[in-house]
């Protein structure tokens, strides 16, 4: 039984008169000047819930903007009774759209999420500007040696000068760095954005040889080199951006965030490997024994597996532990520093005494 009904296109407010009947799962209408057209029932939507007395109006994914105008209130009836979900409201066909949109949503939010923490950190890293680097990176020290006092002396500093110049032979593109030491008993050193290089009175207590400290400073330089440090903040900013917009919080204040600046430190595997890689490289080149680098990393991998009590009120840099704990791989990596090729002769990073001197600049 076919019944009068009205269709409108969704291109123009033109109304058509046609002819509509329900065939098997499908509606079928046509008129002067429609041509026959099929919609499926399982594809119609309400545009509003039926109502009686009032024309019921449906549309058909198959063709957004484009519905049908129905009067015939028997008509509807039975429609309506024998397709539950054009009631309206909340059907299982919509809350399956629904959810199928919402996951969708989540899938491509992650896919930006994925690429803005896997990509675009490092590009970012590399077009900072250095007064930025250089501000942020004073406010990150500060707050992961939470006001340790900073050890120097004239002799340190001749000690740490004639490190670096020692280091540079290898590698005349070594990025500018400045080392700087804390009284922390803590064995440790890291890089900062914007250069520094943070060598813990623990850290320099434990070395026996020159070497030793020349390889963790090289170590880090390759942080440095490679920004690293600028990375992870960007990609730790960049992620406190993304929370805010899902969360509509303000993300918090990252310098004043002690778990964001632990953070800062935890590079991964290919960060550290790259850093490593530089240390090696740099530390051939300048004919730097890099077996005190080795032993280095022996002694601190050996003093990780052994429990050391937990400092009172421990700060970012005490939560990560040694400089090892916070590098993964640690022994597949300290095999691959290998000696300087036979019949090469390693040069003096510093003389005793300034080894002596850069060991006890803290007054220990």
């Amino acid at each position: 039984m076919s019944i009068p009904a009205t269709y409108f296109d969704g291109e123009s407010a033109r109304d058509r008169a046609i002819m509509l009947s329900a065939e098997a799962n499908e509606l079928v209408f046509s008129g002067p000047d429609v041509a026959e057209t099929r919609w499926s029932v399982a594809g119609l939507h309400p545009v509003d819930p039926p109502s009686p007395g009032q024309p019921f109006r449906i549309t058909h994914h198959s063709r957004p903007g484009a519905r049908l105008v129905i009067r015939d209130e028997a008509f509807v009836q039975r429609l309506v009774a024998d397709h539950k979900h054009l009631r309206g409201g909340y059907s299982w066909v919509h809350l399956r759209q629904v959810a199928m949109w919402t996951l969708g949503g989540v899938v491509a939010l992650a896919a930006i999420g994925y690429v803005l923490v896997s990509f675009l950190p490092q590009r970012v890293a590399f077009v900072l500007p250095e007064a930025w680097r250089n501000r942020v990176g004073e406010q990150v020290v500060k707050g992961l040696v939470s006001g340790a006092r900073l050890c120097s002396t004239a002799e340190a500093e001749a000690a740490k000068s004639a490190l670096i110049a020692a280091i540079a032979q290898g590698n005349p593109d070594l990025p500018p760095i400045a080392m700087e030491i804390y009284d922390m008993a803590l064995v440790n050193a890291f890089a900062a954005p914007g250069g520094k290089i943070i060598f813990t009175r623990g850290i320099l207590e434990k070395a026996d040889t020159p070497e030793e400290i020349a390889g963790v400073l090289a170590h880090e330089a390759g942080h440095v080199a490679h920004r690293h440090p600028e990375a992870q903040l960007v990609r730790i900013t960049g992620m406190q951006v993304l929370i805010s917009v899902m969360t509509g919080s303000n993300g918090g204040d990252f310098t004043s965030n002690m778990a964001a600046l632990a953070a800062l430190l935890r590079y991964s595997r290919d960060a550290e490997r790259e850093a490593d890689a530089y240390a090696r490289d740099t530390m051939d080149k300048a004919s730097i024994n890099p077996m005190g680098l080795r032993t280095f990393f022996e002694k601190i991998l050996k003093d990780s597996n052994s429990s050391t009590p937990a400092a009172k009120q421990p700060s970012a840099l005490d939560k990560l532990g040694n400089v090892f704990s916070t590098h993964p791989g640690t022994e597949d990596r300290i095999k691959n520093i290998v000696p300087l090729p036979p019949g090469r002769l390693p040069v003096e990073v510093m003389t005793p005494e300034q080894f002596k001197a850069l060991k006890s600049v803290c007054g220990s």
